[in-house]
């Protein structure tokens, strides 16, 4: 039974591994698209059968040899193979002999393939269709040595191949198109798309379109433009249109309309100019390495393509940052995956901060003096905060204000912004007396925390022998760190706080905003995220409510059991090898990353059914604020990927690198607490709003009610429970 079950899941594997290698051609990982290449292929049997051997050949040495099953699955071993296999059937005659030069140009490719992707892959770059070019230049320089081994002259090709071809059933459905009246650019455009199966095929070419065009809008349209501006510039020089439908030529245009335009680089209108900018080059550069190897037998097929590629992303990789041309987060190899999601990302999270502080302090405090003050904050100590406490009068103390006890803030306590270790802390200066100062301890008694990424927070005008921390001491958000004091450079208590990036006290100040604060305008609180807090205004830490938190603090290997319009599903949590928390439902085969960072739950993706439960949470509760603040509206917006109806995302589709003209909109409010304290039970009214070119859909609300036991959500046509 196990050795069953192990034959089983390799042949899942090769499956698998044969038709992603096919997809691997156009940049998918999609598997009908994978699929229907492959049989396209498959239509000129001989050539066809060719590539498919080959992968199969290139996979199982890969799998026998050791190599990594994950990567043998995506097909990127196979995918130089499908080439190789194809063009040494497409040249030479079959016989004994060529199949052992068949099998070792196989080997030579898989090697080739194996040792770019190393060398390559250091710098972070593709190997494309290198291994294939290289192994076809060493077989027609090889071939002549072996007498045995016969070339498919052009004559025999219209002659005796062409006899067999016709003996074949489906040929004459396979060639029904050819002689069909099309405009020139559009009759060249389907013949080199079919030339990347070596088949001269009008019908191939038009269904590889079509299969593309299904497959993805943007990856067809970049497609497009890399071959119309190579026709425009042949036009223009006059070179042979007919040459672009052989060895591959034709071919350089399209993958790189689609590599450049649509795969490594995120598409927008920017990739787009990019790809007929940088045309030319690749029409130059083709014809350059034709001009070098001419009368050599040889030909250059999609080496122009995979050099100018590597190339540009090798000059990208090396910039100070990224602008115009921006590299996907996450590769989904679908573009339109890519624009939704990624742009989604860099939206949402493009200025998230990935280690959050909270105010050093437990209730309301003042801004007494902010970034750049006025006082003490200039220059390279520009960039500190100083927090008081105040009355109602604006006043930091009760009558009569002469003793440092007057003060609402001295002895209050100083917790830890965030997790670190405590690097140091200076405890020898005497608190001063209300409006003296001491200059030659400006900073007082001190506390310096090593936050273990580069950050060190610095806080200062401590109580001396107030500290309740030792230097060493791992403490982590809110530890009580000492009280604030007096001491040092300060006329009355206050805390002063700075980040910087050096443990010294007093190096120069880094700016850096906390993760969530309320600030109080109006007497109402204004929920503030990834800023740093203004002068004078009101300010206090976003506190969770342990009922919210604790129903949202999904852990690793926990299993949630769904009740879903009546149906019952289950769902498992996990963590993936880059530490991201996701919920799994195995039913739907649908995937949700999240995070909750103490503060907020939200959903950073999605992936599977739109129908399924999980779709509905990941919907219903994109963004949670998980305070016990009533009304504080939170906004999102989730990624258009599974929103719009077909049609109407189709024609976002084609305009998306360029225009968003779709938006779905999410706000999340608390709504009702059954105690402001320990509350057992409260209650969400969140809303998705979807607009689409102008045109607004009916708003969808949910109702999120958070017990001690369960979590239920409740649409109009919908109702999920988790337990």
């Amino acid at each position: 039974m196990r050795n069953r079950t192990t034959l089983k899941s390799i042949s899942t594997l090769h499956l698998k591994a044969t038709y992603n290698s096919y997809g691997q051609i156009f940049f998918s990982m999609q598997t009908w698209l994978a699929v229907t290449i492959l049989i396209l292929s498959m239509l000129d049997l001989r050539v066809g059968l060719g590539g498919v051997v080959a992968v199969i050949i290139t996979n199982l040495l890969s799998h026998l040899l050791g190599f990594s099953k994950e990567k043998i699955t995506t097909g990127v071993y196979g995918f130089n193979a499908v080439f190789v296999g194809m063009s040494l059937m497409f040249k030479f005659y079959l016989n004994p002999s060529f199949l052992l030069f068949y099998i070792f140009g196989i080997v030579l490719s898989f090697l080739l393939t194996v040792w770019l992707e190393t060398v390559l892959s250091k710098k972070s770059l593709p190997v494309l269709t290198l291994p294939f070019v290289i192994t076809s230049f060493v077989i027609d320089l090889s071939f002549r040595s072996f007498a045995n081994i016969e070339l498919i002259t052009p004559f025999d090709r219209f002659t005796i191949l062409l006899a067999k071809k016709m003996s074949i059933p489906w040929y004459g459905l396979v060639h029904s198109l050819d002689n069909i009246q099309l405009p020139q650019f559009i009759y060249y455009y389907f013949k080199t798309l079919a030339s990347i199966f070596f088949t001269d095929s009008m019908l191939v070419g038009i269904l590889i379109f079509v299969a593309l065009l299904i497959h993805s809008r943007i990856k067809s349209t970049v497609a497009f433009l890399g071959f119309y501006c190579a026709f425009v510039i042949s036009k223009v020089v006059g070179f042979d249109l007919q040459q672009l439908t052989v060895n591959l030529a034709g071919t350089n245009f399209i993958f790189w309309g689609m590599a450049i335009g649509s795969f490594f680089i995120i598409p927008n209108i920017y990739s787009y100019l990019l790809v007929a900018g940088l045309t030319p080059v690749l029409f130059l550069l083709y014809a350059s390495i034709e001009k070098i190897i001419a009368g050599t037998g040889l030909s250059s097929y999609t080496l122009s393509f995979s050099l100018l590629a590597i190339l540009l992303i090798y000059v990208f990789i090396h910039r100070t940052f990224n602008k115009f041309f921006v590299f996907p987060l996450i590769q989904y190899y679908n573009p339109e995956k890519t624009v939704y999601k990624n742009v989604n990302y860099l939206q949402r999270f493009g200025n998230d901060l990935p280690f959050k502080m909270r105010l050093p302090f437990l209730g309301e405090w003042a801004v007494s003096q902010g970034y750049n003050g006025n006082i003490t904050h200039l220059g390279e100590w520009g960039n500190a905060l100083d927090f008081v406490i105040t009355d109602d009068d604006n006043k930091t103390y009760s009558f009569p204000g002469t003793r440092k006890d007057d003060f609402y803030c001295y002895n209050k306590p100083v917790l830890a912004p965030a997790d670190g270790y405590i690097y140091q802390i200076s405890n020898i200066t005497k608190d001063n007396e209300i409006n003296d100062v001491n200059t030659n301890k400006n900073w007082g008694n001190t506390i310096i925390i090593n936050h273990l990424n580069g950050l060190y927070t610095q806080i200062s005008h401590l109580k001396k022998d107030s500290f309740k921390v030792n230097i060493g001491d791992y403490v982590t958000k809110g530890t009580v760190l000492a009280s604030c004091g007096n001491s040092g450079r300060s006329p009355e208590p206050h805390i002063h706080f700075q980040i910087q990036l050096s443990p010294e006290i007093g190096e120069k100040t880094h700016p850096y905003p906390f993760g969530y604060y309320f600030e109080k305008t109006n007497g109402k609180p204004v929920l503030r995220i990834g800023e740093v807090p203004a002068e004078n205004s009101i300010i206090y830490n976003v506190d969770s409510l342990d009922l919210t938190h604790n129903a949202f603090n999904f852990k690793p290997g926990k299993k949630l059991n769904i009740n879903f319009n009546g149906n019952k599903v289950s769902w498992t949590v996990a963590t993936n090898q880059y530490n991201q928390s996701y919920i799994f439902c195995e039913k739907s085969k649908s995937t949700a990353y999240f995070v909750n960072d103490g503060t907020m739950f939200y959903f950073t993706d999605f992936e599977g059914r739109k129908n399924s439960a999980l779709y509905m949470f990941y919907r219903s509760c994109f963004r949670l604020l998980l305070a016990g603040e009533l009304s504080i509206e939170v906004k999102d917006s989730i990624p258009l990927s599974k929103e719009l109806p077909l049609s109407l995302k189709w024609l976002q589709d084609f305009i998306a690198p360029i225009v968003l003209l779709s938006r779905v909109n999410f706000s999340s409010k608390l709504n009702q607490m059954d105690n402001p304290y320990y509350p057992e039970n409260v209650k969400f009214v969140n809303r998705v709003e979807v607009k689409s070119f102008w045109k607004k859909e009916p708003l969808t609300e949910y109702t999120v009610a958070i017990s001690q036991s369960k979590i239920e959500i409740k649409s109009k046509n919908q109702n999920l429970c988790i337990e």
